[in-house]
């Protein structure tokens, strides 16, 4: 089944590089200018999203916002307001990976890549009736649904590559695990100095908040990484 992104992109020439690119992997394209033709055209149920952040109608953060109340779909966001803060900001509302303008489209396209294999891998599992239940603590991971639920059953949004970590994290409890690790298991190429691990990682502890004694979930160990401190169910 050929695989579908939705560009939401205000300039035609970008758009054209852009659809280009993708074509080369069999991906097609479909185009909105704005925020208002985006929601329209998420009724096709794209396989991801390619986001600039400035729209002539709407500032793509808000858009990005609103979506992760109603959708997990992957979001790369491709924006000129690139800026750490910028970056840090996406990520946190929900953004699955943050590339500047203008980049290496080889680049974006591995980035695209990744997210759609990490979004098929999860439905083929579903599909495949292997999924399980990982529970810690007062939480539940679902990896059926790709949901993270709470105590109460209410589901808190991870998006796709928070999912892909948190998943590494439960697979292996107490084992220490490199960014260079972490950055494989979202298919990107290992950058030391790229922040975009640490700002998921902060995201994921953000939700996930203290267990009973009082400290965190995921520990950072100087130079090393990150070590998930809990123990874990397979259900």
């Amino acid at each position: 089944m050929r695989q579908t992104a939705l560009i939401v992109e205000d300039d035609p020439a970008t758009c054209h590089v852009l659809g280009s690119t993708l074509a080369t992997a069999g991906i097609e394209s479909i185009f909105a200018e704005n925020g208002a033709s985006m929601w329209r055209l998420l009724e096709s149920r794209p396989d991801l999203i390619i986001l600039d952040l400035s729209l002539p109608d709407a500032d793509g953060m808000e858009l990005l916002r609103q979506l992760r109340q109603q959708s997990e779909i992957p979001v790369l966001i491709h924006s000129t307001r690139s800026d750490e803060i910028e970056r840090i900001i996406g990520i946190e509302i929900g953004a699955d990976d943050f590339l500047p303008k203008p980049c290496n489209m080889r680049e974006l396209l591995a980035r695209v890549r990744g997210l759609l294999r990490r979004s098929q891998t999860r439905q083929s599992a579903a599909a495949r009736g292997d999924a399980r239940r990982l529970r810690f603590g007062h939480w539940t991971l679902d990896t059926a649904s790709r949901e993270l639920l709470k105590a109460d059953g209410k589901p808190a949004p991870l998006g796709v590559s928070g999912f892909a970590l948190l998943s590494a994290f439960l697979e292996h409890p107490f084992e220490p695990l490199s960014r260079e690790h972490l950055s494989r298991v979202l298919k990107r190429e290992y950058i030391p100095y790229d922040r975009i691990i640490d700002v998921h990682v902060s995201q994921i502890r953000r939700i996930l908040g203290q267990q009973a004694d009082g400290s965190g979930f995921i520990k950072t160990l100087r130079s090393q990484g990150y070590v998930f401190i809990a123990p874990v169910e397979a259900a």
